[in-house]
Order: C-alpha cells, then sequence, then structure tokens
C-alpha cells in the first residue's frame, strides 16, 4: 500500500467560504492538510510554520485582496488562487498581475476547485522535476 502524498493548504478568507465553494472534510480526503486563517496578515506571519503548497485567497476587498496577493508572492514561493466575484476579465488580469496563478469567479463547484488545485500542483511538480 503506497502512501498518498499530502499537500498544505492554507486558505485566508475574512468572509468565508460557502460549503458549496469549498469543505474541509472533502479537502482531507483528497489529499489536503487544510489551515484557514480570517487575513492575510496573520498568513504572512505564520508562512514559515504552516510551509503551505498552495494558497487559497479569498476575495475581502477588492484592492486589499491584490495587495495581499503580492505580499504573499513576495515572502513566498507556493502558488496562489484567487476566488472572488469579478467576473469580467479585466478584474481576472488583475489579480494574475498582482501574482495570482489563477482566479476563479464564485460561485465554483467543488469539484472544479479541487481539479484546478491538484492541476497547479501537478504542474509545480513537474516544474521543479525539470519536466
Amino acid at each position: 500500500m503506497t502512501e498518498e502524498l499530502k499537500y498544505n493548504l492554507l486558505i485566508i478568507d475574512k468572509s468565508g467560504l460557502t460549503p458549496d465553494e469549498i469543505s474541509v472534510s472533502t479537502l482531507s480526503e483528497e489529499g489536503f492538510e487544510v489551515t484557514t486563517l480570517p487575513d492575510h496578515s496573520e498568513a504572512l506571519s505564520r508562512l514559515s510554520e504552516l510551509r503551505p503548497d498552495l494558497i487559497i485567497l479569498g476575495e475581502e476587498l477588492a484592492e486589499d485582496s491584490f495587495k495581499a496577493c503580492r505580499q504573499l508572492r513576495r515572502a513566498v514561493d507556493v502558488p496562489v488562487l484567487m476566488l472572488g466575484t469579478i467576473t469580467r476579465s479585466r478584474g481576472w488580469v488583475r489579480a494574475i498581475n498582482a501574482g495570482a496563478d489563477l482566479y476563479l469567479a464564485k460561485p465554483v463547484s467543488q469539484a472544479e476547485l479541487v481539479a484546478r488545485m491538484k492541476a497547479i500542483l501537478r504542474r509545480r511538480q513537474w516544474a521543479c522535476a525539470g519536466r
């Protein structure tokens, strides 16, 4: 029997993600160890302790979220997935330019969210392995 790889997932979201978008128990079943924090300031101070493999950043206030994303990217080299309510491509472009690897507009199905998270992590593993 092989042991499945566990990923450390850090979720930063002030308003809370709805159960339709994310379930901690489902994420655990999918191989994620989940830590949730309400703001990016606490996350920044705990990054070395938490050692996330992936960060989900919820959109709190548009400007704060973009600023938080830039700060996180400067502090740690892990993928950042932003979840928010911006549905126009201009907002998505801002998120990517702020350092997000992916921006998903709410509501997003849990199945899609998990699939995209795994794809981001798979690409990162391939890049680290020199593929």
